[in-house]
């Protein structure tokens, strides 16, 4: 019997391995909102929100990483929606952004 339920795939691989981590978020665009990451990588991060952002918005992301003494703010937009289980792509994210997640990130578990 199928399943009712079907399995989202990308069509194309990400562009930078994904990590697992757990961390407070919030979100900044129409309304804030408030969740927590699941995976994070260098050029996005999932997270489980309980509200409603719209695939392609825009928002304002903030977050404390591991190791870090202040939190980091980056633009990122909606790519993904399941229920609250969001996907993030950064934008423009700077070097120093990109380092200090991937410092952050390379000591944990890869995201499947």
């Amino acid at each position: 019997m199928p399943s009712a339920h079907k399995e989202e795939s990308w069509s194309t691989p990400r562009a930078f391995p994904r990590f697992l981590l757990d961390i407070r978020l919030v979100i900044r665009g129409k309304q804030v909102l408030h969740g927590r990451t699941k995976d994070m990588g260098q050029g996005g991060v999932g997270a489980v929100i309980p509200g409603n952002i719209e695939i392609r918005e825009v928002v304002e992301l903030e977050f404390q990483l591991p190791l870090s003494s202040e939190p980091l703010t980056i633009q990122a937009e909606v790519r993904y929606r399941q229920g609250f289980q969001y996907g993030f792509r950064f934008l423009h994210p700077t070097e120093q952004q990109r380092e200090l997640i991937r410092r952050a990130t390379s000591d944990l578990p890869s995201a499947p």
